[in-house]
């Protein structure tokens, strides 16, 4: 047996890890749609002069009609009803309201790459004869596999620092940019609710102008009821200024019935 030696080997362990760290905002945004359809037509003209004086004095004692900008307006279930008085013409309005509601989400995200080099020395006991089996082949062998084995976990633990920092200052960075994320979110939400707006609009006033022909009649029905006050009163004043006798006005069911005697 001789005096032992060592052999001193060193290993390398390089690293390589990608990391990426990301930041989402939502935010939403509503506006309110509104569409109309408007028929305007004559009335007023149609009527003679007796019987447009009586029909637009009953517009103002009725106490559903209020009168706003020249004109008697009523506010019914299936939409507006106006009457101009300068013109005579009667405007329906037919207004539909929707509220579209829109979202985004803005998402920004950082990457890095984290990357490490560790170096290792270990050193083994060997015999020039070979002793116990001890050669310098074995001893090089068992040196370079501790060398190895020591740099791969010294290069593990330093890129997991490594990336662990990087990660928490990406994190820091992406918070201070947390106001500009939602603004850009709200800005698109914004974008995209005036785009579905303006799709919705045109939906509506196509549904407008439906609604306002298959309510015509209803829109017409208050009208024709202050009419038929107006002609009652006409009528009635028409009777009592000629001096007729046993004067009756009965109205039921929607109809009005005048009765009286006058001498021919």
């Amino acid at each position: 047996m001789c005096n032992p030696r060592r052999v001193r080997v060193r290993a390398s362990s390089r690293l390589t890890r990608m990391w990426q760290e990301e930041i989402s905002r939502t935010a939403s945004a509503s506006t309110e749609v509104a569409a109309e359809a408007t028929l305007r037509q004559e009335f007023g003209t149609l009527l003679g002069v007796p019987a447009r004086k009586a029909f637009e004095s009953a517009l103002g004692a009725d106490t559903r009609w209020t009168w706003q900008d020249d004109a008697y307006r009523l506010d019914t279930d299936h939409g507006t009803v106006v009457y101009h008085l300068a013109t005579g013409e009667i405007e329906m309005t037919a207004r539909l309201t929707d509220v579209v509601t829109a979202e985004a989400e803005v998402t920004r995200t950082l990457r890095g790459t984290v990357e490490v080099n560790a170096v290792a020395e270990e050193s083994a006991r060997y015999y020039d004869d070979s002793w116990g089996g001890l050669s310098r082949s074995v001893a090089e062998r068992t040196a370079r596999m501790q060398a190895q084995e020591r740099a791969d976990r010294e290069a593990a633990e330093q890129i997991a620092r490594e990336e662990e920092q990087q990660r928490l200052a990406g994190q820091r960075q992406l918070a201070g940019q947390r106001d500009d994320i939602d603004a850009e979110a709200r800005a698109e939400a914004e974008r995209r609710a005036a785009a579905d707006a303006g799709r919705r609009r045109q939906e509506l006033e196509r549904d407008a102008a439906v609604r306002l022909r298959d309510t015509r009649t209803g829109l017409l029905r208050p009208v024709h009821e202050v009419l038929a006050v107006a002609y009652r009163d006409a009528i009635v004043t028409y009777a009592r200024e000629h001096g007729v006798q046993d004067l009756r006005v009965d109205e039921s069911d929607g109809m009005l019935n005048i009765q009286f005697e006058m001498e021919a």
